[in-house]
């Protein structure tokens, strides 16, 4: 029932709390090998419907951790020189309707860690948005301000998506993601409307930068099926340029599309022990993902908004992952092949492209890697893991990297109830 295209589980709000303020926080430290950081994280709820969050932490080498994005200074204090607020919001929430405001990401796909355009591993934005929940149909809506660059061109994000949920076993979807931006442009009205498309603002010159050079939009269609053999197919299938026209054809275009598919069979899963395989294949296009315009395509802050490992590129893996819950444990394990070609847009994250022309994929030179990917984590007392992380990697000029590193997470949580 609560499985959505629209990113992971939300908290879990306790109706019954009645006039009751409640706020649950945390004060941490994570440290693994050489990343060290110290946290803050804290959630209130008030009369059960209204709800604040804010997630900071301060570190000592941004580059060692995964979707941070705050700046480094040239002073440090304790070994720690960067800080920023990953993220905090106000939202007011009920049984059909989430409206929400603060900094954060948005994580739209089916399966998990095979999103798409937009995903949990991306930096934070600043957005407002609206969730209508209609029993079996789903929407929802967003627009935020992704950065200016040094020219003053500020760059938006805008989403709109629909699912169809059967509450059993079967999730359908639609979604449309658009970038615009221009030299000391504000925030468009006309992408304001939640019930419209980039395509149409564009082509009939309502927007408030007039012209077809300044936005850039993807469409995604997704679904999640599972079934009682415990069996979950997950899959997505996005378009960001579609070859119709003849002359177009006539002219070398090529599509630009990407897809995502994952098997999971799950043959454990009782109340004290879950244990899955998985087999996934991701493959995004040379040029999805970017425009003529460089200050459109799909990166904030340098890092893509979507897939990690950004376009031009293909991926298969097998893995396994184990949950004990008895024994306070957790173990993933996956291997695979990864090629990322020449045109990756990791490379040169706000270039665009000259030619959309179809032709070798991945392009040019493409560089190969086989990978083992090791994690663990394993719970000492409650507020107390211990973790561990391995990493292998052979790329095609038979060079062999070799990365482990070990660590812990510690908090002290803090609930106060008035």
């Amino acid at each position: 029932e609560n499985n959505s295209i629209f990113g992971p589980t939300r908290f879990a709000n306790n109706n019954s709390m009645n006039d009751s303020l409640i706020i649950k926080s945390r004060l941490g430290m994570n440290l693994l090998s050489n990343a060290m950081s110290l946290y803050g994280y804290g959630h209130f709820t008030f009369k059960s419907n209204f709800h604040g969050y804010l997630y900071s932490r301060i570190v000592n080498n941004p580059e060692l951790f995964d979707r941070y994005s705050g700046l480094p200074r040239d002073i440090s204090r304790f070994g720690l020189n960067s800080g920023e607020t990953d993220n905090s919001g106000i939202s007011f929430e009920n049984d059909w309707m989430i409206i929400q405001f603060g900094r954060g990401r948005q994580s739209w796909g089916s399966g998990n860690d095979i999103q798409l355009m937009l995903s949990e591993n991306s930096c934070s934005y600043d957005h407002g948005m609206l969730d209508l929940d209609f029993g079996k149909l789903r929407v929802r809506y967003f627009h935020g301000y992704l950065e200016t660059d040094s020219s003053s061109y500020s760059r938006y994000i805008t989403g709109r998506g629909i699912e169809w949920n059967n509450k059993k076993n079967l999730i359908f979807g639609l979604s449309e993601i658009a970038i615009y931006s221009g030299q000391d442009r504000h925030m468009d009205f006309a992408y304001v409307n939640p019930i419209s498309t980039h395509l149409e603002i564009e082509l009939n010159d309502r927007q408030n930068d007039l012209g077809s050079d300044n936005g850039n939009g993807v469409w995604q269609c997704s679904f999640d099926y599972y079934n009682q053999r415990r069996l979950r197919i997950s899959g997505n299938y996005l378009i960001d340029e579609f070859v119709i026209d003849k002359i177009q054809k006539d002219q070398g275009k090529g599509h630009g599309n990407g897809y995502s598919l994952k098997f999971v069979f799950s043959p454990i899963m009782n109340k004290t022990i879950y244990s899955s395989l998985y087999v996934s294949i991701i493959s995004i296009g040379t040029n999805t993902f970017k425009h003529e315009d460089g200050r459109n395509n799909f990166v904030q802050r340098n890092k893509p908004l979507g897939w990690v490992n950004g376009s031009d590129t293909r991926e298969l893996k097998i893995g396994i992952n184990t949950i004990s819950k008895l024994n306070k444990f957790f173990l993933d394990i996956e291997f695979g092949s990864l090629e990322i070609g020449e045109e990756n847009i990791l490379n040169q994250p706000y270039d665009g492209y000259d030619f959309y022309t179809s032709g070798k994929f991945p392009s040019g030179n493409i560089e190969k890697k086989i990978f083992l990917n090791t994690q663990m984590q394993l719970w000492i007392r409650n507020y107390f893991s211990i973790l561990a992380r391995l990493k292998m990697v052979k790329s095609s000029d038979e060079r062999l990297v070799n990365e482990f590193k070990i660590g812990f997470d510690s908090y002290f949580p803090i609930s106060i109830k008035i």
